[in-house]
């Protein structure tokens, strides 16, 4: 194997660890009864979109190693995956599910203004690479409103969960 399959092949295995590591702390997130206490029961609603993170991860790596996109696609998701890896963010990553709703938030945003970019050959790329369940054009529209409702709900879980902390 050659050095730059090589580094291809590890890169593939690094994001494949992630994309599982995330998706199964947020499924044991789900089966954890102490968390809704602690958040203010809002996570209930907002779990089920948490699910689609790391798709979104997957998403933004294969439309970034496409030879295919477009550069200026590619400038959006390097400014997203920056802030994803950045040791800091709005909302800690330590609380729990509180902590991905900004790296959710930026990866929406991400993904919604590629979708609104208008290119045909990249909405065929989203269509090609989407790992998610269901469409992904409905779940970004669906995630971006009920984020603009958990947003204002944020504050306060915030400060409940720190309380608790104590």
């Amino acid at each position: 194997m050659s050095d730059d399959k090589a580094v291809k092949a590890l890169r593939k295995k690094d994001a494949e660890g992630f994309y599982l590591k995330t998706r199964k702390r947020i499924f044991a997130w789900m089966k954890n009864g102490k968390l809704n206490r602690k958040t203010g029961r809002w996570t209930d609603d907002f779990i089920e979109y948490l699910l689609v993170f790391p798709d979104l991860i997957h998403l933004m790596i294969k439309l970034f190693t496409d030879r295919e996109v477009s550069p200026k696609i590619k400038g959006y998701i390097v400014f997203g995956l920056a802030y994803l890896i950045s040791p800091i963010d709005f909302i800690p990553d330590f609380i729990p599910v509180a902590g991905l709703i900004d790296d959710l938030l930026v990866s929406v945003i991400i993904i919604n203004k590629i979708i609104n970019s208008g290119d045909q050959l990249t909405l065929d790329k989203i269509k090609l690479y989407w790992a998610g369940e269901s469409d992904v054009f409905e779940k970004v529209r669906e995630i971006v409103l009920m984020i603009n409702d958990v947003s204002s709900r944020i504050p306060g879980s915030f400060v409940n969960f720190l309380k608790r902390r104590k």
